[in-house]
């Protein structure tokens, strides 16, 4: 996917801005404060429908006015989309060539960015449910039918916390067959993503740095269980404790994910440095994967990327950035020294290009 061509009104220091890009390396430099992420941060929001910097959708338009409107010329494998879409007081509003779009479920699932920003480092020392959300979508748009199994795990497992938290039991084993079912399948798929991620992390991240260690994704179910009926049985069993406690204990919704460096795992023994890069490489094996499965080319975002890599990281970075087929944006303090024919420069001034 490209975008072509941007038009922002009021987004965040954006009063007005037409801008048209490359379809490979976009590299946009200018002094700090200026606007560059929040340039990106609107690109992300046009393909994902989600700021990566704050779910508080007022603070996305600009001081002055009470709504913003962005507007693209996307290239979906070579068919030319217009999206529009308008943030108010009143919520959003999306437009796909000139139709009002309601399913924001598909259209988070048809368009896609992967974005790197410093606050990254956090996903794998937060709280388990960011890495959940993470992975949810990514996994969804590799596999549609993942995200109906979430979609009916997720609404079942809010009708049994209902019941809980009142003290009715008379449904849970209807919910609880249901759930190990679904459960069961979420469990399977997601194990086979980190297994399918394996040999991308691997390779990344040996390009990206040079180091000999493996780096991999550890997927961490909640309950280890052989098939759905011993997940339905471990379920019931917890029907008394569930009942004191008022919510559901165990199930895929207490899921977790890790990355390992060997067998450092990353919330006790990385380093700021080791977090950022393999994360990093991460974002970047996501890609490949989406490639390999489905000839998917999301759009990548790098934000502030070099800003705490050291020089041979840098280099090696740039070079794996040529090989990629993806539509780059990278924002950075500095201009760049060499890009080739095939990739832009952008100078961001107060909310401008000079």
């Amino acid at each position: 996917m490209v975008i072509r061509s941007l038009e922002l009104h009021h987004f965040r220091n954006y009063r007005q801005l037409q801008a048209e890009f490359g379809p490979g390396l976009n590299w946009l430099h200018g002094h700090n404060g200026q606007g560059k992420t929040n340039l990106v941060e609107a690109i992300a929001y046009l393909c994902n429908l989600e700021s990566f910097r704050t779910r508080k959708t007022q603070q996305l338009w600009y001081s002055e006015a009470n709504s913003a409107r962005m507007t693209a010329l996307l290239k979906q494998q070579q068919v030319l989309r217009r999206v529009k879409i308008i943030l108010s007081t009143r919520g959003r509003q999306v437009w796909l060539d000139h139709a009002p779009f309601q399913r924001t479920s598909e259209y988070v699932l048809s368009f896609l960015a992967l974005s790197f920003t410093p606050e990254d480092v956090a996903l794998f020392r937060g709280p388990p449910q960011e890495r959940r959300r993470f992975f949810n979508r990514i996994i969804s748009t590799l596999d549609p039918g993942y995200f109906r199994h979430l979609q009916d795990y997720t609404k079942v497992l809010a009708e049994k916390n209902a019941a809980l938290r009142q003290q009715q039991d008379r449904q849970l084993s209807a919910w609880n067959q249901v759930l190990a079912r679904t459960g069961w399948e979420l469990i399977q798929r997601r194990a086979a993503f980190a297994e399918q991620l394996l040999s991308h992390l691997v390779e990344l991240f040996r390009m990206a740095t040079g180091r000999p260690e493996q780096l991999s994704l550890r997927y961490h179910p909640a309950v280890h269980c052989s098939d759905a009926e011993q997940l339905e049985k471990m379920m019931e069993e917890q029907r008394d404790r569930e009942l004191q406690s008022g919510y559901a204990l165990i199930g895929p919704h207490r899921d977790d994910y890790h990355l390992f460096l060997d067998e450092k795992i990353d919330r006790d023994f990385f380093s700021q440095g080791e977090l950022r890069v393999t994360n990093l490489s991460l974002k970047i094996a996501i890609n490949q994967l989406l490639f390999s499965h489905y000839s998917l080319h999301p759009i990548l975002i790098f934000d502030d990327l070099f800003s705490e890599l050291d020089a041979q990281v840098s280099q090696r970075l740039l070079g794996l950035f040529a090989q990629l087929q993806n539509q780059i944006f990278v924002t950075s303090t500095t201009r760049p020294e060499k890009l080739d024919t095939k990739s832009c420069s952008f100078q961001v001034v107060q909310g401008q290009f000079v």
